[in-house]
């Protein structure tokens, strides 16, 4: 193979890896930070479902293009946005060391229930952390 071809091949992956996160809206950082970009539209989150592991740091970046606020928090790991609601029309950030696996809901409009796809207003963010 020649300088150009390796250095396409190269290129090529780079572009599938962009696209892959820029897709799930998630990234990792090289010191273990995993961030994650989630939307809330038509009282819907995308993505829906987030998955870390033990010992990571996690950050989550939310948007929210409803009209009105609403309430992320994750007890077992003392995270909320500020004021516990990401604000209509705003954004927010969250941030968590995942220090024990769980699999539960953040969304806490409609109250939050892991086994309850259908919360009040259809709201569900299910956060895995995964054994390491």
């Amino acid at each position: 193979m020649n300088q150009i071809t390796i250095a396409s091949v190269i290129v090529a992956i780079g572009l599938i890896a962009g696209a892959y996160i820029a897709a799930n809206g998630t990234s990792m950082s090289g010191d273990g930070t995993k961030t994650f970009n989630i939307v809330m539209e038509n009282n819907r989150y995308n993505p829906s479902e987030i998955v870390a592991s033990v010992g990571d740091r996690v950050v989550i970046n939310f948007e929210n293009r409803d009209p009105v606020s609403h309430g992320v928090n994750l007890p077992e790991f003392n995270a909320t946005v500020p004021n516990g609601h990401v604000p209509a029309g705003g954004t927010a950030r969250m941030e968590f060391v995942a220090t024990r696996p769980i699999s539960t809901d953040a969304a806490v409009c409609g109250g939050a229930n892991p086994s309850d796809k259908t919360d009040d207003h259809g709201e569900e963010l299910v956060v895995r952390i995964l054994e390491a």
